[in-house]
C-alpha cells in the first residue's frame, strides 16, 4: 500500500513509475549507437567537433539521440515551464555516468537575460538530481556566461564557436578538480568545449561533459 502512494507519475504516459519515466517510455526514447567517447556523437563520426577546435573536453557522456520523443521533453523543460521534467531527465542521466571519475558538477550557466525570463535554470535541474544521485556537489557561485545574449538555435557550428569563445567567466577556486559540465542537449559541443576551456584556465585538472541527448550529426 505505501509502495503505490509514493510512486511517480511517468512524464510520457501518466501511469506509475519508480522513478521517472517508466520502462516502456525509457525504451522508446532513442540511444545514440556506438557514440565516440571524446566528442559522443555515433561512429564513425564525419565531423568530429575536435577537428575544429581546440578541443578541452576529455569524454562526453550523452546517451540519448535529441529525436523525438526526449527532444519534446526537453523543449518543455527549456521553453514551457515543466521543470519536473529536470528530475526525469536527470534520473534517465545518471545510469550512463561514471560518477567516481568526478569530483563536482558544474551545470552550464544562462545568460542572466535568459535565467530572468526562464526563472530556473534547466541545466540545473538536470544537475541536482545527478549530483544527489551520487553525492556529488554542484559548482553554482563563480561560474557566470557574460556578454552579450545571442541564442545558439539556428546557428552553423562555427557561429556557435565564435558566439560562445568568451561568453563564460570562472571565479572561484577549481584548482586540480576533475569536473562534470552538465547540459541538456550536446549540439556542436561549443558551449561545453568553452566553458571547459575557463575551467582549465582556472585551474581544473580534467573537464568531462554529461547531457541528455546529442544532435545527430547532420
Amino acid at each position: 500500500m505505501l509502495g503505490n502512494l509514493f510512486c511517480d507519475v511517468c512524464p510520457g504516459c501518466g501511469g506509475r513509475a519508480a522513478a521517472g519515466f517508466c520502462p516502456a517510455c525509457n525504451a522508446a526514447l532513442a540511444r545514440v549507437a556506438a557514440p565516440c567517447r571524446t566528442c559522443g556523437l555515433a561512429l564513425p563520426a564525419v565531423r568530429c567537433p575536435r577537428r575544429g577546435l581546440a578541443w578541452h573536453v576529455d569524454a562526453v557522456v550523452a546517451p540519448f539521440a535529441y529525436a523525438a520523443p526526449l527532444d519534446g521533453y526537453v523543449q518543455a523543460l527549456k521553453y514551457r515551464g515543466a521543470r519536473h521534467l529536470g528530475r526525469a531527465l536527470g534520473l534517465l542521466l545518471a545510469p550512463a555516468v561514471r560518477a567516481e571519475d568526478v569530483d563536482a558538477l558544474v551545470p552550464v550557466p544562462l545568460h542572466p537575460r535568459r535565467m530572468r525570463e526562464r526563472g530556473y535554470n534547466q541545466a540545473t535541474e538536470i544537475a541536482r538530481t545527478v549530483g544527489r544521485a551520487f553525492a556529488l556537489p554542484l559548482l553554482l557561485r563563480g561560474v557566470e556566461r557574460r556578454g552579450p545574449y545571442a541564442p545558439q538555435t539556428g546557428q552553423s557550428a562555427a557561429e556557435r564557436a565564435r558566439n560562445v569563445a568568451s561568453a563564460f567567466a570562472v571565479a572561484r577556486d577549481v584548482a586540480a578538480m576533475r569536473i562534470a559540465i552538465v547540459d541538456d542537449v550536446i549540439t556542436t559541443g561549443a558551449t561545453v568545449n568553452a566553458l571547459a576551456a575557463q575551467l582549465r584556465a582556472a585551474g581544473a585538472a580534467r573537464c568531462v561533459a554529461w547531457a541528455i541527448a546529442r544532435t545527430p550529426e547532420a
